[in-house]
């Protein structure tokens, strides 16, 4: 047998045991977790993984509605199915985190420059999210200037808040439109979060657009064809990887804080000035 020859069906032997693992995770994900009708469920490709003996793969599944995504780790044997996060003991926990963290072209405060980076993953429905961003923007920018950027990410817990979706998509596309009225919009949004029902979100939003300097019937095309979604999934499966479960969260230079009083954003950001 040629080597040309020998490689093509090694190759076509790797691709058939893909397939095998992908259809047998797919048959016992279906088994363990029951699916409406209506809802598809589809196991990506196996990926090289960070973790010896393990390939990473992305599971999705949509309703017709909405669609969710969940990553797992399967054993290259195929005997052992890994919901959730692995973590490597003995690293540097903020250092991990810091890796997984994408900032590149995300929305920000701040000058890029600065020693302190602080990404907030939060829900423009969640009440203590809009008294945190009020905390940021009118104590801890503020206070520490130059020295700190805030990142902003989208996390909507699109299970208990009905508009959520729909405010990331339209703060996604001010960013977009008008990358400068990101912050100010969103801001807006929070101040008037009470406001906002499920029913009035889009026409709402779209005023707040027009009154930060955003053309409203662009804002209202971008939200309609979903435009921003593939970013709001990004920051959702980021989140998920760096274990985030409820808002706000935030990351100060991999340091994570759920929530928590102004006292310890000074503490934390203090020790990471000092070291």
């Amino acid at each position: 047998m040629s080597a040309s020859l020998a490689a093509q069906t090694k190759r076509a032997a790797s691709e058939g045991s893909e397939t095998d693992t992908r259809d047998k995770i797919l048959r016992y994900l279906h088994e363990r977790f029951p699916l409406s009708p209506t809802a598809k469920m589809t196991v990506g490709p196996l990926r090289p993984s960070a973790f010896p003996g393990f390939y990473q793969t992305t599971v999705t599944v949509d309703d017709g509605k909405q669609t969710g995504t969940q990553d797992f780790y399967v054993s290259k044997d195929g005997h052992y199915l890994i919901q959730g996060n692995v973590y490597t003991l003995g690293a540097d926990p903020r250092r991990e985190a810091e890796r997984q963290i994408s900032t590149q072209g995300k929305p920000s405060a701040g000058p890029a420059s600065a020693p302190v980076t602080i990404v907030e993953f939060a829900d423009l429905q969640c009440p203590t999210c809009a008294k945190m961003h009020q905390f940021l923007e009118s104590q801890l920018l503020p206070k520490y200037g130059e020295k700190v950027r805030v990142v902003f990410k989208e996390y909507p817990l699109v299970q208990i808040h009905d508009w959520a979706l729909t405010a990331a998509l339209a703060n996604e596309c001010v960013y977009v439109l008008k990358p400068e009225a990101f912050v100010p919009y969103r801001t807006k949004v929070f101040e008037n979060q009470t406001n906002i029902t499920a029913t009035s979100a889009q026409a709402q939003l779209e005023r707040y657009a027009e009154q930060a300097g955003v053309d409203p019937a662009k804002l209202r095309a971008c939200i309609e064809s979903k435009q921003t979604m593939g970013e709001i999934e990004s920051d959702f499966k980021e989140a998920q990887a760096l274990g985030v479960t409820s808002t706000p969260t935030f990351f100060i230079n991999g340091k994570m804080l759920v929530g928590g009083p102004p006292e310890e954003f000074y503490k934390v950001i203090d020790e990471t000035l000092r070291r």
